[in-house]
């Protein structure tokens, strides 16, 4: 199981470099700027959209590791508009500073996971989900809002 750990960190590795990479290309004046997604997302509100899920897979997958893991039964759509209300309201710097340590995060504990060789189907499910099916959702959404502007 520990190869396919390894193989998940790798998926995860290259996709969050590649997310990375799209951010970076995006200039301080329009990280803000509205119109990434339908509901009106600015790229620092993407970042915080993913470093949200990227904290909630690492909390999940903690309680996995430590034994108390009960499926959360989220309302992905409810838990999304709230994440979007708050990311309005912190600047560039705190979201990216979230976005590196919940990442952090959740690759410790996936890690751990794998090392016990307590990858289960939820706990793959949670680290794909937010982590390189996320991260290159998210990014081909920037993509298309970069060739808008």
């Amino acid at each position: 199981m520990a190869a396919d750990a390894d193989r998940f960190a790798r998926e995860e590795d290259a996709a969050w470099i590649d997310l990375h990479a799209t951010f970076d290309t995006i200039d301080g004046e329009r990280f803000e700027a509205p119109g990434v997604t339908p509901d009106g997302w600015s790229p620092k509100d993407a970042m915080f959209h993913v470093a949200a899920w990227c904290a909630e897979a690492a909390r999940q997958l903690e309680r996995m590791r430590l034994g108390t893991y009960v499926d959360p039964l989220i309302e992905a759509d409810a838990q999304n508009r709230a994440w979007f209300e708050l990311s309005r309201q912190l600047d560039v710097l705190t979201v990216r500073a979230e976005l590196h340590a919940a990442r952090t995060k959740m690759r410790q504990e996936w890690c751990e996971l794998g090392e016990r060789g307590e990858l289960t189907r939820d706990a793959v499910e949670w680290f794909e989900e937010s982590g390189h099916i996320h991260y290159r959702d998210h990014r081909q959404q920037l993509l298309a809002w970069l060739d808008r502007i």
